[in-house]
């Protein structure tokens, strides 16, 4: 190659070099900044995000996660396109009216999923809890916050997770009905329990590696 073109090859791939390292810094510093248990729920659902060429093989992962789900009887979604799974169980199966504590018989419905909220390496556990909107906003509110500590604690308890692997819970009323609040039926599937299975950065990282 000629002297000529060498200067400007070398110069462009020193101001790519400054270009990337800070963003890459600036990235991993991001990460490493952000607090879970500080962020709203649609901050943590979509944190950590997953690379696009890297998505395919997650939602492959993360369906395998949702058909065990499924082969349990759960009602599931798939949000961010796949990337992440949810779980819907009713409040009337974990809780009696207008009560915080689980049932005796609420472990029927949470244990199967223990085993998964058990894998902190793979899984980030978000609970978003769910009201009609019977009753004023601030009993709603304090209903839904406290029946999400509830549901924390039991899978705290049975999973045996340490403090820096704690699940995300969130309290969210009235605010995010999934039918209208007219009847019965549509009162009760307002009222529910979304547990939200977030693929790790160490989980993605493996994903990635498989390849």
């Amino acid at each position: 190659m000629e002297k000529s073109l060498l200067a400007p090859i070398r110069f462009l791939f020193v101001l790519l070099i400054l270009i990337v390292a800070p963003l890459s810094s600036w990235a991993a510093s991001k990460d490493e900044a952000f607090d879970p248990f500080e962020a709203s729920i649609e901050e943590n659902i979509s944190t950590p995000a997953v690379n696009p060429k890297q998505s395919a093989a997650v939602v492959s992962a993360m369906a395998q996660l949702e058909r065990a789900f499924k082969t349990a009887g759960y009602a599931t979604a798939k949000v961010r396109n796949g990337e992440v799974i949810m779980v819907t169980i009713p409040c009337s199966k974990l809780f009696a009216p207008n009560a915080s504590k689980l049932k005796a018989d609420a472990p029927k419905q949470l244990l199967p999923l223990v085993p998964y909220v058990k894998r902190f390496d793979k899984y980030k556990v978000v609970l978003a809890v769910h009201s009609d909107n019977t009753g004023d906003e601030q009993y709603s509110d304090r209903l839904t916050a406290d029946r999400a500590s509830a549901v924390d604690d039991y899978f705290a308890h049975e999973a045996s997770l340490p403090d820096e692997a704690g699940i995300i819970p969130y309290g969210l009323g009235a605010d995010e009905p999934v039918a209208p609040n007219t009847g019965i039926k549509n009162r009760e599937a307002n009222r529910r329990l979304e547990v939200y299975f977030i693929p790790t950065a160490e989980y993605i990282e493996k994903i990635r590696s498989r390849k």
